[in-house]
């Protein structure tokens, strides 16, 4: 039995492609697919849901892909759906992720009516330049309405997401665009570095020779806009990510403290572990139609192989994923959860590699409430790659 986990829901479609997204999505889409794949979508939740024996959820997360290209009536399904499954309520902190230029008033209440209490809108950039280059839907302009629109109407939790050195992106622009941001009082930023994977757009670009970039500007870059986020009153309470006091992402914190999760959707991936820390890892087939066709009939599900890959996370490889997950946040591990995880000490050659980082500037160990505190801090963060290296 699984108690207080949290379900993410994967929503993998797309009108156009970003140059710098990795992310499983396709962009045909239509309402009689996004209805099929919602019926499919709560077949998948209900088998999840009794096969693992899920009592409650803590969070939900509905991620894509752009998960505002459902229609009212399918959040509306999609929920109705949930709560015979679950008990919902206030307390709970149910997400969904937004592109500006979908975000209608009518969009916005429907997720009130539903419970959804916190949204994730990708402004990326406020820069129009670096916005079509990197072929984002919403201009600059479209980012300034529905900012305005969320400030007047939204009223709850607000996470806003930008990119950090966007090719065409400026020192000038990107810190006036997180200054215009900051005006409208999000609770939570989430600034990522953009990276570039092979496979994408930018990627290909980048290997040919038709993009110039310069990953040590960009660097700098973000430790500006990091620097100013914090003087505003958003700390860092992970590698990536900002917020005031109480608003950070209680969902992305079951990733990064080595829980339970469940993922349904196409594409999407979920971990649980057991009493030693040990783990089981599936992601679902990102074969839209396999993954439609497999959960749209009610039955065969029960009695054939499921449409996903699965993996076994041994006690070696779950014990680096918690020290890979729980470093990435300021506040560090505690050796209270890693013995609570796998009810053994923490490794003496991990443990020798927190003290020589130490004696460096680049950890600290803090002794706290008969407890250990393992973290890397604001300046070990930069270098979490290397320690991680150094522990494997």
């Amino acid at each position: 039995m699984i108690e207080n986990t949290a379900l993410y829901i994967h929503i993998p479609f797309c009108v156009s492609r970003c140059k710098y997204c990795d992310f499983f999505s396709q962009t045909e889409v239509s309402q009689t697919l996004l209805d099929a794949y919602i019926s499919a979508l709560c077949n998948e939740i209900k088998f999840r849901k009794d096969k693992l024996s899920i009592k409650t959820l803590k969070t939900i997360y509905i991620g894509g892909g752009t998960p505002s290209l459902l229609s009212i009536s399918n959040i509306k399904n999609l929920f109705s759906f949930l709560k015979t499954l679950f008990p919902l309520n206030n307390e709970m902190e149910i997400t969904i992720e937004v592109n500006p230029d979908d975000i209608n008033e009518q969009l916005l209440q429907s997720y009130k009516d539903n419970g959804i209490n916190r949204l994730s809108c990708g402004i990326q950039s406020m820069n129009d330049r670096a916005l079509q280059f990197a072929c984002r839907r919403a201009s600059a302009s479209e980012n300034r309405r529905v900012l305005n629109l969320l400030s007047e109407k939204w009223g709850k939790n607000l996470s806003l997401d930008l990119i950090c050195g966007l090719p065409c992106e400026t020192q000038e622009s990107f810190m006036a665009g997180l200054q215009e941001i900051i005006s409208f009082n999000p609770n939570h930023i989430s600034m990522y570095s953009l990276t570039i994977e092979d496979e994408t757009p930018f990627g290909k670009m980048l290997n040919s020779g038709k993009l110039k970039y310069d990953f040590e500007f960009a660097d700098e870059l973000w430790l500006k806009g990091k620097n100013f986020l914090e003087k505003k009153g958003y700390h860092q309470y992970e590698v990536s990510n900002f917020a005031k006091k109480g608003f950070e992402s209680r969902h992305n914190l079951f990733y990064w403290n080595h829980k339970d999760y469940i993922g349904c959707g196409s594409g999407a991936s979920g971990s649980i572990y057991d009493d030693e820390g040990r783990g089981l890892r599936w992601t679902n087939s990102s074969n839209l139609h396999e993954y439609i066709k497999f959960w749209s009939d009610d039955n065969v599900f029960e009695r054939e192989e499921l449409p996903q890959v699965s993996e076994k996370i041994d006690l070696e490889n779950s014990i680096f994923e918690f020290f890979m997950m729980g470093l990435r946040k300021v506040d560090g591990v505690k050796e209270s959860e890693f013995e609570m995880c796998f009810h053994q000490n923490i490794p003496s050659k991990i443990f020798r590699n927190f003290e020589k980082w130490e004696k460096k500037g680049l950890c600290k160990i803090i002794n706290k409430d008969d407890d250990r505190v393992f973290t890397l801090g604001e300046n070990g963060l930069l270098f979490l790659n290397r320690f991680l290296e150094e522990i494997l």
